[in-house]
Order: C-alpha cells, then sequence, then structure tokens
C-alpha cells in the first residue's frame, strides 16, 4: 500500500509540473474567442415593444 501511495504522489507531481508549465505559457490564461450571431429579429420587434405585445408574442409560440 505505501508503495502504490508513493507511485500516485510522483503521478501527481509529474501532472503539476505539467499544469505549471501550462499556466507559465499562459495556455491556461487564454480566453476562446466568443462568436456573434446574427439573429433576425420578428417582425413585431421592429416598432415600439409594450408589455402586452410581447406577452401575445410569447403566447403565440407556445400555441
Amino acid at each position: 500500500m505505501v508503495i502504490a501511495l508513493k507511485e500516485e504522489i510522483d503521478e501527481l507531481k509529474r501532472e503539476l509540473k505539467i499544469f505549471k508549465a501550462a499556466v507559465g505559457n499562459g495556455m491556461l490564461a487564454s480566453k476562446p474567442k466568443q462568436q456573434i450571431m446574427d439573429v433576425p429579429k420578428s417582425k413585431a420587434f421592429k416598432t415600439a415593444r409594450s408589455a402586452s405585445e410581447v406577452d401575445n408574442i410569447l403566447w403565440a409560440m407556445e400555441q
């Protein structure tokens, strides 16, 4: 059991070295680019909005 624990500790130390190297290179600090989606707007939203119009649109979508 002691040998298995030592092997596990050695494996974890190796992984830690890899993670430290990755952080040092900035690999984990970079963020992926966000993609902007162009979604066509409903004709109902091209005019002034009101709560009742939004409710009507949502109700129509549920039907």
